[in-house]
């Protein structure tokens, strides 16, 4: 069953206020279209019997951050509770110390989407990724640095075995 998250005011400062909006991961969450995720998804939950199911925003950001920052399931529930920009960007308004949910809940949530619901992350990802006025979209970078090459250094073995080949040629 879908849950409707519902914004009550609170005694305490809400993460908005308490964060610097110039991070990335701020800039980020409110750059998302995150009623895209909404309605997609939203179907494909109960309406009326089952257990609450967690915010649809709050697993997508998680597979968002999950690829983002390039960690396991375990990995980001567990830095989510400890990072509060991890928490502002998965739509929460204020700082939770305890994590959002077990990392299995992240594998039901990625076979409930589907590849279909993957898809639509990825494509959102690349919206928002397209926006930004500093990339140049007629230059592709590549740090060649790790690309492999087909250069061996010389090794003992190696150059004696070149001096036999030259000698017998000889």
């Amino acid at each position: 069953m879908i849950k409707k998250p519902h914004h009550s005011p609170s005694l305490f400062s809400s993460l908005s206020d308490l964060l610097n909006s110039s991070h990335p991961l701020y800039k980020l969450a409110d750059k998302i279209d995150w009623a895209k995720f909404d309605t997609a998804f939203e179907p494909l939950y109960s309406q009326n019997n089952g257990r609450l199911a967690k915010p649809i925003r709050l697993m997508c950001g998680l597979l968002i951050l999950k690829h983002l920052r390039n960690l396991s399931d375990e990995s980001v529930v567990e830095q989510w509770s400890e990072n509060a920009y991890y928490q502002y960007f998965c739509g929460m308004q204020e700082f939770t110390p305890c994590a959002p949910c077990a990392s299995s809940e992240l594998v039901h949530f990625r076979n409930r989407i589907g590849e279909k619901g993957i898809e639509l992350i990825f494509q959102e990802s690349i919206r928002v990724n397209n926006e930004d006025d500093d990339h140049h979209h007629d230059t592709a970078f590549i740090d060649s640095t790790v690309q492999e090459k087909n250069i061996t250094f010389p090794t003992d073995a190696k150059l004696h075995k070149k001096i036999i080949r030259k000698v017998l040629d000889i």
